[in-house]
């Protein structure tokens, strides 16, 4: 009898590692694959240099990383290159703000005034409070005027080489300012920069616009909430339990010599900036990093996320309804829910950026659970093969992502 069961027990352990090891010789085959299809859309060579990363809930899939971060060619862009990664960056404010209301901080139905040491009203209605709900939806009714954003984003020097290219609107770097001083400035009816149509028409709640400014007052009133440095706040309760030991805010955050330089097109590069409204676009990770990120996210949506207790990632992943350009669209705090992006036709929760030099897009599947990261550092206005080869690489992604899935 006992050999029998031992018997039994051997051929289910021996039939156990057969296929582990025919499901990873599986994975290998298709890792080779999409290693070989980046490579071949690589060789487009509109973009610089980028990296990518698939993962699930249980962590990274697969990462890799094409091209270079420098002028002369001679540093490659790795999974652990590092770069600010725009408006995903928002993502970072939407669990913050949750995480700040189950420290019993702040609530999503407060009116922002309650936080802030300035006031800030719409002055077309001024008997309706701005909530923080407002900003994490965007329908807070302040709106993006370019000459009064484009002030945020400022240079690192004064001085640039004939191979950098400076944006007509970047700022000098003695034109840096807190972000406090920014909104109040902006948002305040003293503001130095105050403008009344700075505000729609419409009351706050009652309309979506998307507004970088609004989502970095977010930052500043969970700030103010909290009596705590945003940018600290982010790294006790979003990257050292993620353990995201890569990513920060600023530069002395990170180790700058896995940071990759911004490119207008393959010849030039972008002199180096920051943003004031630094929560709103201006966070620097990798690709690894950010995949840790995307798995905890896939996580939270299964109700299995560490950072946020089930009941408040159920409130961020909340569809609110909202018309968008005529059409009806759905979205989370500080995230979006797709049918579709760069030309592939799927349901995606996640983000997506660009700013001078960058695009970026992080979303997952609700339904195979499997979520895509790609960051690029080179600017989609200049060489118009940078679009292609950005959507080559998103259904690369994609047809992976379907491979592993069956």
């Amino acid at each position: 009898m006992n050999y029998k069961i031992f018997i039994l027990i051997s051929s289910t352990l021996l039939f156990s590692c057969q296929t582990l090891q025919k499901n990873k010789k599986n994975y290998d085959t298709k890792n080779d694959q999409l290693t070989k299809n980046l490579e071949l859309a690589c060789e487009q060579d509109a973009i610089k240099g980028f990296s990518v990363s698939v993962v699930n809930e249980k962590g990274l899939i697969y990462e890799n990383g094409f091209g270079f971060t420098n002028i002369e060619e001679d540093k490659t862009y790795t999974s652990s290159t590092t770069q600010n990664i725009a408006s995903i960056s928002k993502t970072l404010i939407g669990i913050s703000l949750l995480k700040a209301q189950e420290l019993g901080k702040l609530n999503l139905n407060d009116p922002i005034n309650n936080y802030l040491p300035f006031k800030i009203i719409n002055p077309n209605h001024p008997e309706v409070p701005i909530l923080i709900k407002h900003l994490a939806y965007h329908t807070s009714s302040i709106t993006d005027l370019d000459e009064i954003y484009a002030k945020s984003y400022v240079l690192a020097k004064d001085k640039h080489d004939q191979n950098e290219g400076v944006y007509d609107y970047f700022n000098k770097p003695e034109t840096n300012i807190s972000l406090h001083d920014f909104m109040k400035n902006s948002l305040s009816e003293n503001g130095k920069w105050y403008k009344k149509n700075t505000f729609l028409n419409s009351k706050p709640g009652e309309e979506r616009e998307y507004s970088n400014i609004a989502a970095a007052l977010c930052a500043l009133v969970i700030e103010s909430a909290i009596g705590q440095d945003y940018r600290t706040f982010t790294q006790n309760y979003i990257l050292r339990p993620l353990q995201m030991h890569h990513s920060g805010w600023k530069s002395e955050d990170i180790d700058i010599t896995k940071r990759t330089r911004l490119f207008a097109n393959k010849e030039k590069m972008i002199a180096e900036y920051s943003l004031i409204t630094y929560a709103d676009g201006g966070f620097i990770t990798s690709s690894h990093d950010l995949g840790l990120f995307l798995s905890e996210l896939i996580k939270g949506y299964e109700g299995n996320g560490k950072l946020l207790s089930k009941e408040s990632y159920k409130k961020l992943f909340e569809k609110q309804e909202f018309i968008d350009n005529g059409k009806t669209e759905n979205y989370g705090i500080f995230i979006e829910f797709r049918d579709g992006f760069l030309k592939v036709k799927n349901s995606m929760i996640g983000h997506n950026g660009s700013d001078p030099g960058v695009f970026t897009a992080m979303y997952f599947n609700p339904t195979t659970k499997i979520g895509k990261i790609i960051l690029v550092n080179t600017d989609t206005d200049f060489t118009d093969n940078v679009w292609p080869e950005i959507e080559d690489i998103w259904k690369h992604l994609s047809d992976y992502e379907n491979s592993i899935s069956k």
